[in-house]
């Protein structure tokens, strides 16, 4: 063993077409570099709530947010991936600031999904992409959605209707 750190893909978590795909190009890239997975999944949290001490509910909602990034790793690999060191973390914040956080070393490779949110959605919620390329220390590999995830349902139902049309 070397010492030296090993290397990271660290994969935004969203539960999503988009965050999927992601997460299957993030599994890809650590088999073929031989790195770690961190699934990262963040939250908005830190306030008293139910009666609870504002220390309890972030590490309940730290914990949970670990969860849900497994179970969508889960979900989008097929199972835990064989071989690989994969590991979950939920972290309190904004999405952007927390994946650029976490991925804070040169070597590190990000690995995020592209919602393609469309019109005023887009513009009033940002972009957790976009925020990534611009400031992320690591390279940023921005994954798109699937072709279908892109189409609006207007443009679907046009299509099909289309489709009914024509037979």
């Amino acid at each position: 063993m070397t010492g030296q750190p090993s290397r990271r893909i660290v994969i935004g978590v969203q539960d999503s077409t988009a965050g999927l795909r992601a997460l299957r190009c993030g599994v890809a890239q650590a088999r073929r570099m031989g790195a770690e997975v961190y699934a990262v999944r963040a939250y908005a949290g830190g306030g008293p709530g139910a009666g609870y001490p504002v220390a309890e509910v972030r590490v309940d909602l730290s914990v949970r947010a670990a969860e849900l990034a497994r179970d969508v790793l889960l979900r989008a690999a097929g199972g835990l991936p064989p071989g690989l060191a994969v590991h979950a973390v939920g972290m309190d914040g904004a999405p952007g600031r927390v994946l650029v956080a976490f991925a804070d070393r040169d070597d590190d490779l990000l690995v995020v999904g592209d919602a393609q949110r469309a019109g005023v959605c887009r513009l009033r919620s940002g972009s957790v992409a976009r925020y990534c390329v611009r400031h992320a220390v690591c390279p940023v590999l921005v994954v798109p959605a699937p072709a279908l995830a892109r189409v609006s349902g207007h443009e679907i139902t046009r299509e099909a209707q289309r489709l009914i049309d024509a037979a």
